[in-house]
């Protein structure tokens, strides 16, 4: 976006690209008009607007007329691959990361992936949020670095995945992003998570506390989450039940 100059968004603009109206953007075809400028009151661009109400034609049209925009944040800090990342359309995160990859292959794609919004979340910890597998199996085969990151809370995105009690994915992440954090808000880590949410686990605190600080643990209950509902995780200690 032109630095320094932002425009609010009129109603019939937002009306274009909520309806995905072509004909109206057909007309634009000066990639630095004002009127690809112009923001919703939360400072979402048309390519914002265009990615939340899943138009991908029109988000198409409108990154290869400014390809710019798929850098611009929101209120919030949200890019446009937030905003993808939020909705689960992985035709829209692959446009938007392809569409990076040419503005900067060096970096390949990495700068866009690796934005953070106003909480600190990247756009895996926004797909995991909103319970978006898929998403998060794109994201993470674009750049498995992500999993590394954590948030202004300090919570990795397999930390939240197991505070979700999504344990498809929990198994996922650190197959495929084996250097993944497992930090958790508050000094927890994925673990501490797990025993929470396992309503099988009567192990007294002591042993808790013992376990939670042997990060061996933590991966080896997170590859057994998949089976929770019917083993408490806690028998399992060296690979042997006790």
């Amino acid at each position: 976006m032109e630095e320094g100059r932002q425009y609010r968004m009129d109603l019939q603009l937002f009306l274009a690209a909520s309806n995905c109206d072509l004909k109206f953007f057909e007309k634009l075809t000066d990639p630095i008009s004002s009127t690809l400028f112009q923001v919703t009151t939360e400072k979402n661009t048309v390519l914002h607007v265009a990615v939340q109400y899943k138009k991908f034609e029109l988000a198409e049209k409108i990154v290869n007329l400014s390809p710019r925009l798929v850098y611009e944040k929101n209120s919030k800090g949200n890019t446009p691959l937030h905003v993808a990342a939020m909705v689960g359309t992985s035709s829209l995160v692959s446009l938007l990361v392809d569409h990076a990859k040419k503005l900067d292959i060096e970096s390949g794609g990495g700068q866009l992936l690796g934005i953070l919004n106003l909480y600190g979340d990247t756009t895996l910890h926004v797909a995991v949020r909103y319970g978006k597998f898929e998403i998060v199996k794109v994201l993470i085969k674009e750049d498995p670095e992500l999993a590394m990151c954590v948030n202004n809370a300090g919570e990795s995105a397999l930390f939240l995945v197991v505070d979700k009690q999504r344990y498809d994915m929990a198994s996922h992440v650190p197959s495929v992003a084996p250097d993944c954090s497992y930090a958790g808000r508050h000094g927890m880590n994925v673990l501490h998570a797990l025993v929470i949410h396992t309503n099988t686990c009567k192990c007294c605190p002591i042993l808790h506390l013992k376990y939670f600080r042997n990060i061996n643990y933590v991966k080896y209950f997170v590859h057994l989450t998949h089976h929770l509902n019917e083993i408490n995780p806690i028998q399992y200690i060296d690979g042997l039940v006790v």
